[in-house]
């Protein structure tokens, strides 16, 4: 059955998401939203909670504990306190692999709500600045970027893949038309990801190279 989708959805194009699918950064962003806590005059909540209750689109976990916050509001606060905790590193081999899938000529780029200004720092730290076609921040609606990233690249939704950790991600894939591919190393465990069907979950970045042979 796997051969015979991967015969039918040859991946050419892969749009990443980037917190908890390149780039390690869960504890960074959870200690600077909880300083937006304390600026927001609430006490923080643990990692346990807040892996438990964030979700995407990223105002639904804001509005639950701030129901009067904005994303304005928010975003200003965000991009403060992200720049004043420790930076984030990678997960393992994915500059290897990021090189490994430029070799074989899949176009890439970046779709996250992970702030654009902090966003750029991070891949600029990480060199990966040449592995991507576009890199998108800021983003409310995956959707609608999805689609609008395939459109300035040509891409055909059949060969291109979303590659997230969470379920806004692959029902956001889903609706876009494009094939879906969880992580399981992400922000979110793999048994929640798989309640949503994504069309492939793995458990290593390395599954990328035999999903586009």
């Amino acid at each position: 059955m796997e051969d015979e989708i991967k015969k039918k959805n040859m991946i050419k194009n892969i749009i990443f998401d980037w917190s908890g699918v390149l780039s390690n950064d869960l504890i960074p962003v959870y200690r600077a939203s909880m300083l937006v806590f304390k600026k927001l005059g609430k006490e923080p909540i643990s990692l346990e909670e807040y892996k438990r209750e964030f979700t995407l689109p990223y105002m639904v976990f804001w509005n639950k504990y701030f129901p009067e916050l904005t994303k304005e509001e928010e975003d200003k606060l965000f991009l403060k306190e992200i720049n004043l905790v420790d930076e984030p590193k990678s997960f393992p081999n994915v500059k290897k692999i990021l090189k490994f899938l430029k070799q074989k000529n899949i176009k890439l780029a970046i779709l996250s709500s992970h702030p654009q200004e902090k966003l750029e720092k991070e891949i600029k730290d990480y060199k990966f600045q040449k592995f991507f076609l576009e890199i998108n921040g800021s983003v409310h609606d995956k959707i609608e970027t999805i689609i609008k990233i395939m459109k300035r690249n040509n891409f055909n939704p059949n060969e291109t893949a979303y590659v997230g950790d969470m379920t806004h991600d692959i029902k956001a894939g889903k609706k876009a038309k494009v094939i879906t591919i969880a992580v399981s190393w992400g922000y979110q465990p793999k048994e929640k990801l798989l309640k949503e069907n994504p069309k492939f979950l793995i458990n290593d970045l390395k599954e990328l190279n035999k999903l586009i042979q």
